[in-house]
């Protein structure tokens, strides 16, 4: 005779029936991946700022401050430069945050208008959230950032004309704002700092009525970086191809035809990410490597001795987290030309008309020993 349930304290933490139905379901359509992958909105073209490199040349007779007339945001400026003297920090902050707000292994997005207009509005916290982080900035007493001391307000737009600005407070003299840009398909980013005056504030925008940045307030911008690199989002440069991967029916097929179709480019893990939509998008990269040796195609990662070959095969070697993809064939006895030794042969990146043969096998990664 079975023992009571309440007299067995294990039977007490067993799964309530509506778990085991759950996973019965969830078992039921593991056949069926195409139910579990996000299908995300196609980009709107339409809704795209304008590429652009760098800050608009200046449309008013405002300037800067110089130092003597506001030490306190050039001392912000030596601060910031003094942490990322080339502004890469600041860059990876700004790619991080953009890379948070699309949550692509979740929503399989890659692109600002693919946001809804509460996602687009954490856009702005979120890199100032990445920008403190990277530059190890401390909590301001009346602000969320503080730096060299002085506290700073923040204000993010995808577009060069579209910060916004808090109302005027009721203080003497108004706080600093750190002002960041960035457009993704010119992989460029700006920051600067403004002291907002008295001809700074324009019409109120749609954002809870916030007045807009005028001409006078954009030209009166210090910048610290201005047109400096974005780390790049390959998806966005090639979004038909990105909306073909992430349209496919499974996570390996997307990873598949994204090492395909884009050839010879950085791709970066968070782009492998997207179109996977899976939590090991690693090892769907390795099994890519796999089921594209037939067709004549190589994976090369970030770890020596596979950048090396990237750069003798004259493609882009692959940095951490990104990889570079390209046909190969073997080299002719006697041919010369651009070249690689892999496998114990000399290969070459294919050309139109070169026939499929078989990839070689990569040699195993490893950080290089020094």
């Amino acid at each position: 005779m079975a023992a009571d349930v309440y007299d067995d304290p294990f039977t007490l933490f067993s799964e309530p029936q509506w778990a085991a139905e759950e996973q019965r379901s969830a078992r039921d359509t593991a056949g069926s991946p195409r139910a579990r992958r996000a299908r995300p909105p196609s980009p709107d073209p339409g809704k795209r700022p304008e590429p652009a490199l760098r800050s608009r040349p200046r449309r008013t007779t405002a300037v800067p401050p110089t130092p003597t007339q506001d030490p306190e945001i050039h001392h912000i400026k030596g601060s910031i430069q003094a942490g990322d003297p080339g502004g890469d920090r600041c860059g990876h902050a700004i790619r991080n945050a953009l890379d948070q707000a699309y949550d692509g292994r979740r929503t399989g997005r890659w692109d600002l208008t693919q946001l809804t207009k509460a996602e687009s509005a954490h856009v702005g916290p979120l890199i100032e959230v990445w920008l403190q982080r990277v530059l190890n900035l401390d909590d301001g007493i009346t602000t969320s950032l503080q730096i060299a001391g002085v506290d700073v307000a923040c204000t993010w737009s995808e577009r060069l004309d579209g910060w916004t600005l808090d109302r005027p407070g009721p203080e003497q003299r108004e706080i600093p704002y750190l002002v960041t840009w960035a457009n993704e398909e010119t992989s460029r980013f700006s920051l600067g700092i403004l002291r907002p005056g008295p001809d700074s504030r324009g019409v109120a925008s749609m954002d809870r009525g916030r007045p807009r940045l005028s001409q006078v307030g954009i030209d009166q911008i210090l910048w610290v970086f201005d047109g400096c690199v974005l780390p790049a989002n390959v998806l966005a440069k090639h979004p038909g191809t990105a909306m073909s991967a992430v349209t496919q029916s499974s996570g390996q097929k997307a990873v598949n035809m994204l090492f395909r179709q884009l050839q010879g480019e950085l791709v970066q893990h968070s782009a492998v990410e997207t179109v996977a939509q899976q939590i090991d998008s690693s090892k769907r990269v390795r099994e890519a490597r796999d089921q594209l040796r037939a067709e004549g195609i190589v994976i090369l990662g970030p770890y020596h001795p596979q950048p090396e070959i990237a750069a003798a095969l004259g493609v882009p070697s692959p940095r951490a987290g990104t990889f570079v993809s390209h046909r190969l064939v073997p080299m002719a006895a006697g041919e010369v030309g651009t070249g690689a030794m892999i496998d114990g042969g000399r290969w070459r990146l294919a050309v139109p008309g070169d026939p499929i043969t078989t990839a070689p096998v990569l040699p195993v990664q490893g950080k290089e020993r020094k």
